[in-house]
């Protein structure tokens, strides 16, 4: 079964990766290979599950390298749009320009970071809920991702880096209304937790807020991008077994 084009995941991947950049220059941040495959090719295998046939990828830094490396793991029977910036214009800038050049149409986009990871059901329950979401899962520390004030179900607000102790965090997962991205500034460097989300939140939108607490990793740090092997490795496993 296919979902259509009422609902098309996007995938930001156009970030440079600095803080991992040493480990191989040549590539960039989701094409690092994880378990045997590029940490991209994870994502859109998870996506092809999930009854995803299209997405949509923005890259910028080292783009053609990230196609070329990814290109060779899609799920058959998937379709990937690339959508390259000519300049870095941010999290919320590549939406955005990805949404207006790929030429694909649908009634709500599913936004995902292409270096992290989240197992579990959420597929199907953020894109079966309310009109705008984003994914959620509990952590013991926040401090590291920032976390989110919940109320009545909905975003209240983003808190700021570096608290302690447990909490929610952003797990970099939204469905978006196609109508409310299509109302930014095409072009234009913005941040969609800072500038666009806020903005949303003051405009008395509501961003529904759903709890996934499924396996989660990013690949941002070194350690974690250790960590990543056994992660996915062990996911995988699990699936196939």
């Amino acid at each position: 079964m296919s979902r259509g084009d009422s609902i098309i995941p996007l995938i930001l991947a156009g970030g440079k990766g600095s803080r991992v950049a040493h480990v191989r220059s040549d590539l960039p941040k989701p094409a690092l290979p994880v378990a045997g495959r590029p940490f991209l090719a994870w994502i859109l295998e998870q996506l092809h599950a999930a009854d995803f046939d299209r997405a949509v990828v923005s890259s910028g830094h080292l783009a053609d390298v990230l196609e070329k490396e990814v290109s060779q793991h899609i799920p058959p029977g998937m379709e990937v749009c690339w959508v390259q910036e000519s300049r870095p214009l941010g999290t919320g800038g590549a939406i955005a320009h990805a949404v207006g050049s790929c030429g694909w149409r649908c009634d709500r986009w599913l936004v995902m970071n292409g270096d992290s990871y989240l197992g579990g059901e959420w597929p199907a329950r953020i894109t079966s809920t309310a009109n705008a979401a984003l994914c959620a899962r509990l952590v013991e520390d926040a401090g590291r991702y920032g976390g989110l004030s919940v109320r009545d179900g909905n975003l209240h607000h983003f808190a700021e880096k570096g608290a302690t102790g447990g909490g929610l965090i952003n797990a970099g997962i939204y469905v978006m209304p196609a109508d409310w991205i299509q109302e930014l500034p095409r072009d234009q460097n913005l941040s969609l937790e800072q500038e666009i989300l806020p903005q949303w939140l003051e405009q008395g939108r509501a961003i529904a807020v759903v709890e996934e607490n499924g396996p989660f990793i990013d690949i941002g740090t070194p350690e974690t991008l250790v960590e990543a092997e056994g992660f996915m490795t062990a996911l995988h496993h699990h699936s196939i077994s």
